[in-house]
């Protein structure tokens, strides 16, 4: 499954926002698409954000709401990974 992401620092703590269908933004199965887009991005927390047609609905292991207020979706780089695919190696070292 292909999605798109982002690294958003609404204040000064980085978060990786994840655009999915709406399916995913509800518990049960929201938790496994986390899990697989934390692989690309360990030690970040993860939040999922689906469009919908009055607004933004989001799931996360945090409080959401202030972060969607402050989400700008069409001034975010985003990029495309492929969470069907194992996550690639990082020679990067964890933060901690």
């Amino acid at each position: 499954m292909r999605i798109h992401v982002t690294q958003f620092a609404p204040h000064g703590s980085p978060i990786v926002v994840a655009l999915v269908e709406p399916r995913f933004t509800v518990k049960g199965a929201a938790e496994p698409v986390i899990r697989k887009v934390a692989e690309y991005f360990p030690a970040k927390p993860v939040m999922l954000v689906s469009v919908q047609p009055n607004g933004f609905r989001a799931y996360a292991s945090f409080q959401t709401g202030e972060l969607l207020a402050l989400l700008q979706l069409e001034t975010l780089q985003l990029q495309e990974i492929d969470i069907s695919l194992p996550a690639p190696e990082s020679d990067e070292p964890l933060p901690f």
